[in-house]
């Protein structure tokens, strides 16, 4: 039941991330650093231009930081909320849950599949 439980933390943490849309709220932050960039290293832009462009850029990679760590906690406190629980309710051990989620085999077998789900997904 602990297997189970685990595979459940892992596989709700990889969906609550999709779902709340965090993989392209991270693009979004590298396409605002390198917008940044472009900006410092723009010699046709005044300091007044490049202080406004980078405060607008500031402002908008706060939000996401916000958003991003908002929804990566959210992502892990859900499914353990509800591994909490069960445990309560003595349907599975909390602890038994977090020691196989920790253990090399899971961390191993679990970083195997996502990454052969990630390359199926992807393609060549």
């Amino acid at each position: 039941m602990a297997l189970a439980g685990a595979i459940f933390l892992v596989v709700g943490f990889v969906a609550l991330v999709r779902m709340f849309g965090l993989i392209r709220r991270c693009g979004e932050v590298f396409d605002l650093a390198r917008a940044s960039l472009a900006v410092l290293r723009n010699p046709s832009l005044d300091d007044e231009a490049k202080e406004s462009a980078l405060q607008s850029h500031a402002t908008r990679l706060f939000s996401l930081f916000f958003l991003l760590t908002v929804g990566a906690g959210l992502a892990l406190a859900l499914p353990a909320g509800i591994i909490w629980i069960l445990d309560a309710l003595r349907v599975v051990s909390l602890r038994a849950v977090l020691d196989c989620t920790l253990s090399w085999q899971f961390l191993l077998g679990s970083t195997l599949a996502g990454v052969a789900a990630w390359r199926l997904i992807r393609g060549p």
